[in-house]
């Protein structure tokens, strides 16, 4: 009796921190910021399922292009992109959800610190291993960029 006691004890309890898929992603897109901040271009691109994935603005489909924009984006020390990301969801069926939140892109333009901030959007793709990978990121820009005295 005690013994399926405990049992039912640890069975409510995991379904009591079971995590939801859209946690799940929530969770891979802070954890995509942090690679990407600590690896820079191999952290951002270690997070896309590459052989599936496709940019929109301006189109960019294929591991081959899509690595080779990101390796010359990241090349550049003094870009970098952070972001915070807000909501998610998985459609049903569990394989494809999104998260959107806010991002901050800095960069040199003409010797000047620049600064533009806006509002992106991710899609997420559940591979079989049950990992979340992207297949889809794109943002829109607040508006023009603005100069800034940070570093």
């Amino acid at each position: 009796m005690r013994e399926a006691v405990l049992c039912l004890i640890m069975m409510f309890a995991s379904v009591a921190f079971a995590i939801t898929p859209e946690e799940e992603i929530m969770q891979a897109d802070r954890d995509f910021n942090r690679a990407t901040q600590a690896k820079r271009a191999e952290g951002w691109l270690s997070y896309f399922a590459l052989d599936d994935a496709a940019l929109p603005s301006p189109p960019v489909a294929g591991k081959q292009a899509i690595t080779e924009k990101y390796q010359k984006l990241f090349a550049d020390a003094d870009f970098t992109l952070t972001w915070d990301p807000a909501k998610a969801e998985v459609f049903p069926g569990g394989a494809m959800g999104y998260t959107t939140g806010r991002y901050v892109a800095r960069f040199k333009d003409d010797g000047k610190t620049m600064e533009s901030s806006g509002r992106y959007i991710t899609v997420w793709k559940k591979q079989k291993d049950g990992a979340w990978k992207i297949v889809t990121d794109t943002g829109s820009p607040d508006g023009p960029p603005r100069e800034t005295h940070s570093k």
